[in-house]
């Protein structure tokens, strides 16, 4: 019996029984994905469902350990810089305990830092705009600073430093 087969229809009936098998899995299966290639508006919804859903949590949310807390980094203490050299740090803790620690003697010493800055340039304007910065920075001290004094101090200490000439007139509005 088996020898009246030929090779020709033996390999026949293998590859039409392969092909239905795989026809009937694909149309069994695959039957949403075959008719939306088929349909001329996809149906991406259907086919992206599962991808879109929210994503399982496995794991909790984080707990610091026992000690640890959170803090603003405003709220962060940092050291001052010290000098390399320990002759540099004597002389400035001598020079520190010299000034006096009131608010107005700081900002005329911040006003003079910012004078030494301006000493090549020229430009008032933006001198200006800083040392107004730097007032209105003084702000909380308002009754412990008598400002025309400080600033008349600034407008002697720039005379001779500045390449432009300050008034204590262009000064007016930085305490507004």
């Amino acid at each position: 019996m088996l020898s009246s087969i030929s090779w020709q229809h033996y390999l026949a009936a293998v590859i039409i029984i392969t092909i239905s098998y795989y026809l009937y899995v694909a149309l069994r299966y695959y039957q949403k994905e075959i008719s939306n290639l088929f349909n001329r508006k996809p149906q991406s919804a259907d086919l992206f469902t599962v991808i879109q859903s929210p994503a399982i949590s496995v794991m909790g949310q984080a707990k610091p350990d026992n000690g640890v807390s959170i803090g603003d980094t405003q709220n962060l203490p940092f050291s001052e810089v010290l000098p390399d050299d320990p002759h540099e740090l004597v002389k400035e803790s001598t020079h520190t305990i010299s000034i006096q620690d009131d608010p107005s003697s700081d900002l005329v010493s911040e006003a003079g830092n910012l004078i030494e800055a301006f000493r090549d340039v020229d430009n008032k304007q933006e001198f200006l705009t800083l040392v107004g910065i730097l007032v209105s920075s003084y702000k909380r001290f308002q009754e412990q600073i008598d400002l025309p004094a400080a600033l008349s101090r600034v407008v002697e200490i720039s005379k001779d430093k500045l390449k432009f000439t300050v008034a204590l007139s262009d000064f007016q509005n930085t305490w507004a």
